[in-house]
């Protein structure tokens, strides 16, 4: 089975906050492969992890998640 990572290790690997992934989450730009039903827990996949990269190396370039999210998903409909 793939490997799959919890939110801590995640935040932990690339020295940032839970908090910031479940923003990530909420606002659509980086969601978890899988959401436990039971627990709630959030499970990303070794794959989704250079998605995570490129929105990192963005926001240190300075540009606001809006315009990452449109980069990334430029067919997303945002109100």
């Amino acid at each position: 089975a793939p490997v799959k990572l919890m939110i801590g290790k995640v935040a932990s690997l690339y020295d940032i906050s839970v908090q910031t992934l479940r923003h990530y989450d909420k606002i659509g730009l980086f969601r978890p492969e899988v959401v436990s039903e039971e627990t709630g827990y959030r499970y990303y996949s070794v794959v989704q992890l250079k998605r995570l990269e490129y929105i990192l190396f963005l926001r240190q370039l300075g540009l606001p998640l809006s315009e990452i999210q449109g980069i990334l998903d430029p067919y997303s409909l945002r109100l």
